[in-house]
């Protein structure tokens, strides 16, 4: 039988009324999900806790952490809310007794609710790109995701050499990671002889862009880059950058890229290019094992989003396994950043302020596909 998308609002309505703890084994390793499961990136979150869902399903499977102890999400909704996450890690800390934590899926979120673990439970963080999350971050986080400065400097290489463009605009959210984006993109693009023409942004709750997308038609840009964080936004902004009669490139930003975002989308999203951690169309078997296993479990489509999840998962399995500890954090800390880890998403190593150092993949949306470019 194939789980539907309540099983997020489900386990969030045990948690609201108390009974998740009644319920849990006391030899569970329990592990705080804090996603966006309301409000604008409700779809993004529920990707999210689906793609940890079906990795917990799989280590369970295979036994669980230290000999048979298994791994349950206590899930929460942040509702892509920085003060609405600092009060879920708070209760997930000081309320619900979990063992360690997974968080971070938008940038303003991270940027807050790290703070409340710090010296107080292992982070991890999935999908946030801002710098800060990790440079300015402390000794038990880390972060999957690469961050908005390592995604701009692969990819502005591939905008310069390989699309044959002269001058460019950006619309982006108007948030601390929508500014770094045309930040970064301006210096970049600018190296190499594209025109930044002008930058527009747009907030988190807004569900029309036509005026913003004519003021950018207006420019006449060979391309537009569009920074969305969320599918429902992402999907509308595609869709009006074509109703407003643009004809150029559209250039996708790092990461967002998943299929509900190319069904919503429709035509407006073919050949357009982005780049990811996620190879969907990849050979690897812990990658195609948990791919299985999400089809197996839910409706919607493994995307990058769920795979973050799902390696979160796999990572902190891995680490409590090797150290062999579940609340001696600074030594889970130190076995994450001491080893190489092999993944759903390929290898990963971790530096010294906890940031991720793994692929980063080319894709572009063919016939409907989300494909791999080599």
């Amino acid at each position: 039988m194939r789980l539907r998308s309540g099983i997020a609002a489900a386990s969030m309505a045990l948690i609201a009324a108390g009974t998740s703890l009644a319920v849990a084994q006391e030899d569970n390793v329990r592990v705080a999900a804090i996603a966006p499961l309301s409000g604008p990136g409700a779809f993004d979150g529920q990707l999210a806790i689906e793609g940890m869902e079906a990795m917990v399903e799989i280590v369970n499977e295979g036994g669980g952490v230290l000999d048979g102890r298994m791994i349950e999400l206590v899930i929460y909704d942040d509702k892509g809310n920085p003060e609405e996450g600092v009060s879920a890690a708070k209760r997930a800390i000081e309320n619900d007794d979990v063992d360690l934590l997974v968080g971070g899926w938008f940038s303003s979120v991270a940027l807050t609710m790290k703070e409340v673990t710090r010296d107080r439970m292992l982070n991890i963080m999935t999908s946030t790109q801002h710098p800060n999350t990790t440079k300015e971050g402390h000794d038990l986080l880390f972060r999957l995701n690469a961050t908005s400065t390592m995604m701009s400097d692969t990819y502005s290489d591939f905008i310069c050499d390989r699309m044959d463009i002269d001058s460019i605009a950006f619309i982006t959210i108007n948030d601390d990671y929508g500014r770094l984006e045309a930040e970064n993109y301006e210096k970049l693009l600018g190296e190499c002889g594209i025109d930044f023409l002008g930058n527009e942004f747009y907030n988190k709750d807004d569900a029309d862009f036509m005026t913003v997308l004519t003021k950018l038609r207006a420019m006449n840009p060979d391309a537009i880059y569009v920074s969305a964080i969320n599918t429902a936004q992402g999907a509308t902004i595609y869709r009006q950058i074509r109703q407003v009669g643009y004809q150029g490139t559209t250039i996708a930003s790092a990461g967002n890229m998943n299929p509900k975002l190319v069904e919503l989308s429709g035509p407006a999203l073919e050949g357009v290019y982005s780049v990811s951690l996620f190879a969907p169309d990849s050979d690897d078997p812990e990658l195609k094992a948990w791919v299985e296993q999400y089809n197996e479990m839910f409706d919607n489509e493994p995307s990058f989003i769920g795979s973050l999840g799902a390696q979160a998962v796999e990572i902190l399995a891995q680490a409590i396994d090797k150290s062999g500890a579940v609340r001696d954090y600074d030594k889970i800390a130190e076995t994450i950043r001491a080893n190489e880890w092999n993944t759903l998403l390929g290898d990963i190593t971790f530096d010294e302020i906890g940031q991720a150092q793994q692929n980063i993949y080319l894709i572009q949306i063919n016939d409907g596909k989300i494909e791999t470019v080599n």
